[in-house]
């Protein structure tokens, strides 16, 4: 019978469960460099493995010709805007021995095909925070193959804000926070594409050098891009969430409780009638998680606080399981075979997230700090 992990469970074997931590730093191209070295082994086997992952679960199968050809397209257009990235991601292949057409694979993954991922988002503003410290958090429904190859890295390039995220090696950047006080969670969410735009984690790498949550807007305003998907963000004033499309950015921002949820539909009254028009882009039980975690966190606030430890509990929660927040293998055909991967709680003003590495019923959240 399933048991969830408690944390006051006693007696409890623990297992090694931190994920290889790197901080780099200099130009881009060092930087690039010393990932590549670093993470040399997990760098050639993730890419190996990549397009395998991506044609899992759907009829589309894509070769690697045309992956590389549809990635070669992408990076083209970001050399014009993102010429410092390109220059990282350049040092990671030499110094790994990894063609630069295989990370642009990696980085445009979620460009090649259409794939449901999942994941449920939370954010808390200072004032709703038991702690006085806003977070935001959320689940991975994504593969569980790619957990062994995952990392956290920290990078301090030269002239730009420092940031950590947990991610890949060879992605240029996924969820994390960083120094000046921005953390992005992300949320797959229905919607239009176009294959002329920028890979969505050039998005997310954005969101991470920038400033402050004005100046982010304005880099992704700017960019021409791929995909719809969301970011789940806590800034310093605030929650703040953007639904992201080719075409659009439409904010939404907490209430009158100082908490925001977000699952894998639109919600911007500008964008909900991608809800009919895009409806099987909707990853599994999509309002249901939204309405279940909104109750949870309404009821486990104290005095309207929420606690690292109710988040906790809240990603770790089953109702309608096993497609639940907290999400178990299953017999869906098309995403039965996804997980929670991970749970990750960012706490941009401290400089540290907590991640569970599997599901956050099961494993314990290890704390990580920007080094």
């Amino acid at each position: 019978m399933f048991k969830p992990y408690k944390k006051t469970d006693k007696g409890r074997k623990m297992t090694p469960t931190r994920f290889p931590e790197l901080s780099v730093s200099g130009s881009p191209t060092q930087m690039g460099q010393d990932i590549g070295e670093h993470f040399k082994t997990q760098i050639h086997e993730v890419t190996e493995l990549v397009l395998d992952r991506v044609n899992k679960g759907t009829l589309h199968q894509i070769s690697w010709e045309q992956a590389e050809n549809a990635a070669r397209y992408s990076f083209h257009r970001a050399e014009d805007f993102f010429p410092d990235i390109m220059d990282e991601l350049r040092g990671t292949a030499i110094a790994s021995n990894v063609s630069l057409e295989r990370l642009m694979v990696l980085n445009s993954r979620n460009m090649l095909t259409f794939t449901k991922d999942g994941c449920t988002s939370i954010m808390v503003s200072d004032q709703a925070s038991a702690s006085g410290i806003g977070f935001a958090g959320q689940n991975w429904d994504n593969d569980p193959a790619m957990a062994p190859f995952s990392a956290v890295i920290t990078r301090k390039g030269t002239g730009k804000t420092a940031f950590t995220s947990w991610l890949q090696p060879g992605i240029v950047a996924y969820m994390g926070f960083n120094s000046a006080g921005v953390g992005v969670c992300m949320n797959a969410l229905n919607g239009p594409t176009d294959s002329k735009g920028l890979p969505w984690y050039f998005l997310v790498r954005c969101i991470l050098e920038s400033e402050s949550s004005e100046h982010a807007i304005k880099q992704i305003s700017s960019a021409p891009r791929a995909l719809t998907a969301n970011a789940a963000m806590i800034t310093t004033a605030g929650p703040l969430n953007l639904e992201i499309t080719p075409d659009s950015l439409a904010s939404l921002q907490e209430e009158n409780n100082g908490m925001l949820v977000h699952t894998n539909h639109c919600l911007h009254p500008s964008l909900i009638s991608n809800n009919e028009l895009f409806a099987n882009r909707i990853y599994g039980q999509s309002f249901a998680r939204k309405n279940r975690a909104q109750a949870l966190l309404e009821n486990k606030a104290i005095d309207g606080k929420v606690s690292i430890d109710d988040a906790q509990d809240l990603l770790s929660d089953h109702e309608q399981f096993p497609t639940s927040i907290c999400r178990h293998p299953n017999d869906d055909s098309e995403t039965g075979w996804q997980r929670s991967v991970i749970s990750i709680i960012v706490e941009p003003s401290l400089r540290q997230m907590h991640v569970s590495n599997g599901n956050p019923c099961k494993n314990p959240y290890e704390t990580y700090h920007m080094k």
